[in-house]
């Protein structure tokens, strides 16, 4: 199984946000067993270094990206993904429509996010890491 996850679920695992980042650390922990594909935005991790610069010092958030790096694959955001998402119509949120160009680029399942209504009726169906985690339950 192949899943884009998004900004929000890896800063939930960085920062133990509760009540997320247990089941957001839990899909990270999947992804780097290899028991799923996780893939992240070439964006994420400028926007986690700068989202994180209050809480989490220069070394924490640079040791954070290397660490999560090592287990999931990182998309390109190139022309082709921008057109994509600047024609897609179904999703509002340019930054939103940027995630799911990527994670249609690379073929993947799911869209794991907290904010699963910001995805609509997208093709890539958008689901929480608790939904995630209950699907591969079953």
């Amino acid at each position: 199984m192949d899943v884009l996850i998004d900004t929000n679920i890896l800063i939930d695992a960085a920062v133990n946000r509760i009540p997320f980042c247990n089941a957001s650390e839990e899909i990270l922990n999947l992804c780097s067993s290899n028991k799923i594909n996780g893939f992240v935005s070439s964006r994420s991790f400028c926007d986690i270094f700068y989202i994180l610069r209050k809480d989490v010092s220069v070394a924490d958030r640079k040791d954070f990206i290397r660490t999560i790096r090592g287990y999931l694959g990182t998309v390109i955001i190139t022309d082709p993904i921008i057109e994509k998402a600047l024609d897609n119509n179904d999703i509002t949120d340019f930054e939103d429509a940027i995630q799911y160009a990527c994670a249609d680029s690379v073929h993947a399942d799911y869209i794991v996010t907290r904010n699963v209504k910001d995805y609509g009726n997208s093709v890539i169906k958008a689901v929480t890491p608790e939904d995630l985690l209950e699907l591969l339950n079953h």
